[in-house]
């Protein structure tokens, strides 16, 4: 699935996977920090060894219905659980969970998955950290880079998977983007919750559906009218319905980020120029790509 969100979703792929495979000796893991750093996965488990938890696994796993045309994304979970005399019995989860074309645009899905829907961070354990980190800072010469990365995940909401581009969902109508304030602000104004991501500073999360999303954005559009478009675009098909909710861009109280509020950067710049992997070694540098190699 070649989208925004497509590293948070390695991550709980990852997760789904190493689940598994701690069931089939009858172990189950405790999540407690994962994070994406210097092209490398980072994660934090225990595993512990209980065949009765072996049966919550399948509740903590969802697969990843993606659109191709206006990115829109639904989760299928894999099992559910009923209550009978005093009882919890488990069950394979209701399906499906949308029909084959899109409500919003008309196109088809794209399917991933299994991953973990269930929250991958421990909140408690994460503002730990971070408490300890900030109280013997002259300790880290990377303080900033560790404090940026627990702050981020610390305002996460823990139990909305995978997020949302703003500039992504512009492109889809072909409009202006609002600002990601005014984009929260109309969010929380409608009654959901919505906070960052620690994955790509564009990311937001939320627990509104894709239609309220896209209720405020025609009504964004309104606001600031689009060139028409082929009648066939998906953005073209969103916006000819009328929107149901009628957004209210007024700034919430909560639309901006604690990391901004408490003046703590949340992504810092890369260290230097062309930072990343460099070439395999034994490979002789051509002019072509000398400037892989950085300044002198």
């Amino acid at each position: 699935m070649a989208v925004l969100f497509c590293h948070e979703m390695a991550l709980r792929i990852l997760l789904a996977c190493i689940e598994s495979h701690a069931n089939r000796y009858k172990r189950n893991i405790v999540q407690y920090y994962l994070f994406i750093m210097d092209f490398y996965v980072r994660i934090c488990v225990r595993i512990y060894t209980s065949a009765s938890a072996m049966r919550n696994t399948p509740l903590k796993l969802s697969y990843v219905y993606q659109c191709n045309g206006c990115d829109s994304f639904h989760l299928q979970p894999v099992g559910r659980t009923i209550s009978k005399s005093n009882n919890l019995i488990y069950h394979p989860g209701f399906g499906p969970a949308i029909s084959q074309d899109c409500s919003d645009c008309g196109k088809k899905f794209n399917m991933g998955g299994p991953i973990r829907s269930a929250p991958i961070h421990d909140q408690e354990w994460v503002a730990a950290i971070l408490a300890d980190v900030k109280s013997i800072k002259e300790r880290y010469p990377a303080y900033d880079r560790i404090c940026a990365t627990l702050t981020a995940v610390s305002e996460e909401l823990p139990n909305i998977p995978l997020f949302l581009c703003l500039h992504n969902i512009s492109a889809t109508l072909k409009c202006t983007s609002p600002s990601a304030v005014m984009f929260r602000s109309a969010v929380i104004n409608a009654g959901y919750r919505t906070s960052g991501t620690h994955v790509n500073p564009l990311g937001l999360k939320t627990d509104a559906p894709m239609h309220t999303i896209w209720d405020i954005m025609c009504c964004w559009v309104k606001k600031h009218p689009v060139k028409a478009q082929p009648s066939h675009h998906p953005g073209s098909v969103i916006l000819v319905k009328e929107p149901v909710l009628q957004a209210n861009f007024a700034r919430a109280v909560k639309s901006s980020s604690m990391g901004k509020d408490n003046e703590v950067a949340r992504f810092l710049p890369n260290p230097e120029r062309h930072w990343g992997p460099k070439l395999r070694a034994g490979r002789q540098i051509s002019g072509k790509h000398v400037s892989l190699l950085g300044t002198k």
